[in-house]
């Protein structure tokens, strides 16, 4: 109970309680702008609390994401540590058990040029005339249209500036050895291949120690890697091997003693348990985005983002994630429909077992595409490949080749060209859509060719919600919007505060001035009436 001691001390006043009186009146003006604050307040708070457990939940999913189909429906193994396996293409992976004997490693020519007091040291004017080609039993055979690259010296060009334009050559290393007994030796090496050897020519007075046409400088000869397949022997240039196996890369690092096998094969019982768990996984955070923008229709609780604009649009893009075609898998676009996951009624997914077992016996390159992305080509003589943090445009696309002037496209996208170490050449590009795509000519000569860049559901899903989750993201525009708000109503409330402390010194003050003033009159009455008591007297 409040104490109206301004009352109390003033007994000739009005007798009316002021402080309760100035209370009243305050909280009349200030209380219902509060409450209608407060509970903008809570409503904010809960939107707060809810966004949080949608980040927790999105965090969790992709954590999944970033684990599923680890296994994927094919398993590639290798009987030898000296074949390293890689998935290059899911698509492509059959059941198989392949013998695989490396009989040799591919190796690069190693040419030295000995004798030198230092890597300064000065060499005579000329020019080197550098052929790539063939060595064989002392004679060499240049590359067929190849060209004859040239380096010049001058009277002032020291060994380690011949090592620097030696190097910037394609398809050749070189670099200054300091051999520890006084002297420097300059190390030529040729890319890995046979075809890939080097040849010297020094003419206009450069030193003949740099010629080679007769064989000589040879620390190590290039050769090609020698591998028996199953009983067959093949060579390939390089030992990073593409085309043995159907979407396996095979990784030579040593000889092995006899066949080893590499073995493919296929496990269902573990697929199937990985679509089952992304499914749950799915509608786990579908049930969730549900039940928290629920409009509250007949009766029912509206949920804290009910209503939200930006998480009803993240709500319809996961939605449409599982019902959109996966396309850039082959010439027609896959549909989860087909491997067997259905979308029910209330936008949540089932699996269809047998329809899923069906899929993994007859079409399991649909099941390989909701799990890994995989880019390749139509033409078997071509490799492509992206950077690790490359996020390609799903679809197929036109790589257009024109063997006049060596040059390529890719979607209408110029590619530079260049030879690789192993002796390969490659097309590539550093900018646009597709920044950091490789494609490597394995074998043969360069041809025109679909590109097929297909992105499975588990990475554009993760894709989405890393970009949703950002710093960026919706999410975390939520996020500021709401504590922003929250903000926004801390301020409002202590306006209020403020407020009540002016309205309350206004109305204690035209109270005061009341009571004065009633008082004076009180004072004037009381003296009147002591005036006519006392004229009373004297009558």
């Amino acid at each position: 109970m409040t104490v109206d001691y301004l009352s109390t001390l003033n007994s000739k006043g009005s007798g009316l309680n002021v402080t309760q009186l100035v209370d009243s009146i305050v909280n009349a003006e200030i209380e219902p702008a509060k409450a209608l604050i407060n509970d903008k307040s809570s409503a904010n708070d809960l939107s707060i609390s809810e966004i949080a457990l949608l980040r927790s939940r999105m965090n969790s999913t992709q954590n999944v994401l970033e684990g599923a189909g680890d296994g994927g429906l094919f398993s590639v193994q290798s009987a030898s540590t000296a074949i390293g396996v890689s998935v290059t293409d899911p698509q492509a992976l059959t059941e198989s058990i392949t013998g695989i004997e490396v009989q040799q490693l591919a190796s690069a020519q190693v040419l030295e040029f000995t004798g030198y007091s230092s890597k300064d040291a000065t060499l005579n004017a000329g020019t080197l005339s550098i052929d790539t080609g063939t060595w064989d039993s002392g004679t060499f055979t240049a590359t067929s249209g190849g060209s004859t690259r040239t380096v010049t010296l001058s009277a002032t060009t020291t060994l380690a500036e011949l090592a620097t334009s030696l190097d910037a050559l394609s398809g050749v290393s070189a670099q200054v050895l300091d051999k520890g007994d006084g002297t420097f030796s300059l190390s030529v090496s040729s890319a890995l291949g046979a075809a890939n050897a080097l040849q010297i020519t020094a003419s206009g007075g450069a030193p003949t120690d740099f010629d080679t046409t007769d064989g000589s400088n040879q620390v190590s000869a290039a050769a090609n890697a020698q591998i028996v397949m199953n009983g067959i022997t093949v060579e390939r240039a390089s030992n990073t091997v593409s085309d043995l196996i159907a979407g396996v890369e095979l990784n030579l690092t040593g000889v092995t003693t006899g066949a080893q096998n590499i073995s493919v094969s296929k496990d269902e019982d573990t697929a199937k348990a990985e679509l089952r768990a992304l499914v749950d996984q799915i509608n786990t955070l579908r049930g969730f985005l549900d039940t928290a923008t629920a409009r509250g229709i007949n009766g029912a609780k509206a949920g804290p983002l009910a209503g939200d604009a930006g998480i009803a649009a993240i709500q319809r893009e996961l939605a449409a994630l599982t019902t959109a075609p996966l396309t850039g898998f082959g010439d027609t676009p896959v549909y989860l429909a087909e491997i067997g996951v259905r979308t029910e009624l209330d936008g949540s997914l089932s699996v269809d077992e047998d329809k899923l077992s069906q899929t993994l016996d007859n079409r399991p390159e649909l099941f390989q595409a909701v799990f890994r992305s995989s880019a390749s080509m139509s033409a078997s003589n071509l490799g492509i490949s992206f950077g690790l943090s490359a996020e390609p445009p799903e679809g197929a696309y036109d790589f257009v080749y024109d063997s006049g002037d060596d040059t390529a496209t890719l979607n209408g996208e110029t590619l530079s060209s260049r030879t690789n170490a192993d002796g390969q050449q490659e097309f590539y590009r550093l900018t646009g859509d597709f920044n950091s795509v490789t494609i490597k000519v394995l074998e043969g000569s360069a041809q025109s060719a679909t590109a097929y860049v297909g992105v499975s559901l588990v990475d554009k899903m993760n894709r989405y919600l890393t970009e949703v989750l950002g710093t960026k993201g919706d999410i975390s525009t939520k996020e500021t919007y709401f504590n922003e708000k929250s903000g926004e109503y801390t301020e409002a409330l202590a306006d209020l505060d403020t407020r009540a402390e002016v309205l309350e010194a206004r109305e204690l003050k035209r109270f005061t001035q009341m009571e004065q003033a009633v008082t004076q009159l009180k004072s004037t009455g009381e003296y009147i009436t002591s005036m006519m008591d006392a004229w009373n007297k004297e009558d």
